[in-house]
């Protein structure tokens, strides 16, 4: 797990959100993170932390210890919502849900190229 604390410096007014992505193709984490955070920084958002794994997007939550992290950080609380690229970075985690119900989810590549929110 790798995670990067992130402070923007803006007013509690806004929405704390984490960033979270699945690295499955060798690609830069640090890109994929900087997608993210363009889109959430549009927003009225304020991003909390940024965190992410490598490894395949089909392997179990419990091996990837960013999502384990992101999970926490909205059943606490800490986090309003979190910022993905697409559900499938966020698939093996939604039968935990639940358990963080007030938080939302918003994924950049939903079907049909807009994005999507999941909310409680």
């Amino acid at each position: 797990m790798f995670a990067i604390p992130i402070g923007t410096g803006r007013g509690d007014s806004r929405v704390p959100v984490a960033l979270y992505a699945c690295i499955s193709d060798g690609s830069d984490p640090d890109a994929a993170l900087n997608t993210l955070r363009e889109y959430a920084t549009a927003q009225p958002w304020t991003v909390t932390a940024a965190l992410y794994d490598i490894g395949p997007l089909d392997r179990a939550k419990d091996q990837r210890p960013g999502l384990v992290r992101v999970l926490r950080l909205m059943e606490d609380g800490r986090v309003s919502g979190v910022v993905t690229p697409s559900a499938a970075h966020f698939a093996v985690a939604l039968p935990l849900r639940s358990r963080a119900s007030a938080a939302f989810i918003r994924y950049l590549q939903a079907v049909e190229g807009t994005a999507e929110v999941v909310s409680p």
